[in-house]
């Protein structure tokens, strides 16, 4: 069952498990932001991500994809002034994550659709090319707050000296014995391209 909730959220409580009741947000990002300047890339506690205008401007005239800029809003604290900025929604797709990964769906509740998934063990075996869309901007479900790009995305950050983000070869590392329980796809990207990618199996 899902009902309305303060601060654009959307409360989902479950009529079989009460410990599956959960918030999803339902409205544009709006945050404040503590530094003054504010960096071109900003990451919220929560692990969303904004974008300045013009950052999203060269994404786009850079050709990057595998991304959507979201309205959101964004203001400092010190002084109220507004930023104009974007929630950055990766859109590209590198698949579920191979059983060969240690991570499998372990529990898909009946009452609400909550998908709780098995820990990840062998980084290594996380992606699998096959399943990458070739974007350059992509997610590994069930691991959506882990944001894979490519070389190019690299290059245009350095190229245009865009601050507020740091890139690393490095893998996820192996999770917690709790495993993931990341809500649905569409709680991370637009709902039409959370169903194209994620309807068959359920997920969006």
């Amino acid at each position: 069952m899902n009902e309305s909730a303060p601060y654009g959220m959307e409360k989902i409580r479950c009529p079989i498990k009460s410990g599956h009741s959960r918030g999803r947000r339902n409205s544009p990002l709006d945050v404040v932001v503590p530094c003054d300047p504010p960096p071109d890339v900003i990451f919220t506690w929560m692990s969303e991500c904004l974008i300045q205008e013009p950052v999203r401007r060269i994404f786009e005239s850079e050709g990057l994809t595998g991304f959507s800029a979201l309205p959101a809003w964004a203001r400092l604290k010190g002084t109220g002034r507004a930023i104009p900025v974007h929630e950055l929604a990766v859109t590209g797709w590198g698949g579920i994550a191979p059983a060969a990964s240690g991570i499998r769906e372990v529990d898909r509740c009946p009452g609400c659709g909550h998908l709780h998934y098995s820990q990840l063990e062998v980084p290594e075996k996380l992606i699998d090319r096959k399943n990458w869309d070739g974007s350059d901007f992509f997610m590994i479900w069930p691991l959506p707050r882990f944001r894979f790009v490519t070389e190019r995305v690299v290059q245009v950050c350095q190229r245009h000296k865009i601050s507020g983000v740091n890139f690393s070869q490095n893998m996820p590392t192996p999770g917690t014995r709790s495993g993931y329980s990341p809500g649905r796809l569409s709680n991370y990207m637009p709902r039409e391209r959370a169903h194209l990618l994620g309807g068959a199996q359920g997920i969006e």
